[in-house]
């Protein structure tokens, strides 16, 4: 089973000699109790005790079962970083094996709610989407003392980006993340806003400047539902002339977005309009720019949505950091793997994700 052959690569960081049970079995049984809806270290021990028999088909406890405190101390001690490189190298490995390239790479943050404790920030960290795979494929987290904008560059760093988009929010527009991208032969589209005020109001004053018309017009699409009817225009300008645009690395474009919302259940039929505008190193005549824009909030909408609400992250209230870090990395390799290898048309992600607990054949089966 090559996951497991993976987990066996991870070191071990307990004393030698006072170790009961194996490194890559107590990670196995996590993994699969993740998989099975397992919400705690108590949750995983009682899985372990329900399911030995099918487990010992693929991991030995010859000590008996593992309690409560021993998955709790396990992962205490070992460091996340070592189960973030089990999901990057999964994530690649399944990427390989579909053929379908990372075209567009989106990076958001995401705060873990139930962290916080006494004199303790929330464990915050940044997630690497691919939107064509729709797999997790990195993750970094943000040291108490820092912000994303330290972490997304070791993040970056940690991934194969040549040849990819990678979109960001305005917390991720800084010069020496530009720079990082296009030392790693990638593109990007990111969110601009007043966070750096010069370029935002030379931007702002172009784009007055030359107005929106038919011939810089990248899309024009309209949306109707859940009570709203949507307008999207996308407008493309070229700032290399900008003397402001100097010190990013390529830039070489601006997008302005105007979203025109209309509420039908409005009884004044209120309409509103905002401007957006986002900074790029790709051509303003780029029809590809549109869409990058849009996919990014896939991040939003189908990893931290769905982890909080299928997956129940924000509720976890673990105590102790490191044990927290590496129960949230597994609920994300989980998600890969259900993700990746249950593609039955019609099947909701709901019924995929509890469909391991259901059946020990499905859930070998994406395991494989």
């Amino acid at each position: 089973m090559k996951i497991l052959q993976e987990i066996g690569n991870i070191a071990d960081p307990r004393m030698e000699g006072k170790v009961l049970h194996k490194l890559s079995s107590i990670i196995f049984v996590s993994l699969c109790g993740v998989l099975c809806g397992c919400e705690s270290w108590g949750d995983i021990k009682d899985y372990c005790e329900t399911k030995i028999d099918w487990l010992s088909r693929y991991v030995k406890f010859p000590n008996g079962v593992p309690s409560e405190y021993t998955f709790r101390r396990v992962f205490t001690l070992l460091n996340p970083e070592n189960v973030e490189s089990l999901l990057r190298t999964h994530a690649s490995e399944v990427i390989a094996q579909q053929g379908k390239k990372s075209g567009q790479i989106a990076i958001d943050g995401k705060t873990l709610r139930g962290s916080k404790k006494l004199n303790l920030q929330c464990i915050h960290s940044v997630s690497a989407w691919c939107h064509e795979n729709g797999l997790v494929i990195g993750e970094r987290q943000v040291d108490s003392k820092s912000n994303e904008i330290t972490a997304i560059p070791l993040l970056l760093e940690s991934l194969d980006i040549k040849g990819s988009t990678i979109t960001i929010d305005a917390a991720g527009c800084q010069k020496n993340i530009t720079e990082r991208i296009v030392e790693g032969k990638g593109n990007y589209v990111l969110g601009l806003k007043r966070n750096h005020p010069k370029l935002y109001d030379a931007v702002k004053k172009l784009i007055t400047k030359r107005g929106e018309h038919a011939n810089n017009c990248l899309n024009d699409s309209f949306e109707e539902g859940h009570g709203k009817a949507v307008r999207r225009r996308y407008f493309g300008y070229d700032v290399t002339d900008l003397p402001e645009i100097k010190e990013w690395k390529m830039a070489r474009s601006v997008v302005a977005v105007e979203t025109i919302v209309s509420k039908n259940n409005d009884p004044k039929h209120m309409v509103s309009k905002e401007w957006r505008y986002y900074l790029s190193n790709l051509k303003c005549t780029d029809t590809m720019i549109p869409s990058y824009i849009r996919n990014h909030w896939g991040i939003e909408n189908k990893l931290h949505w769905v982890l909080d609400v299928h997956l129940k992250e924000d509720n976890d209230t673990k105590a102790e950091r490191k044990s927290t870090r590496s129960f949230a990395l597994l609920k994300r390799i989980a998600l890969n793997i259900v993700r990746s290898k249950d593609t039955t048309p019609k099947k909701s992600l709901r019924r995929k994700l509890k469909h391991p607990a259901w059946d020990d054949k499905y859930l070998i089966s994406i395991l494989t």
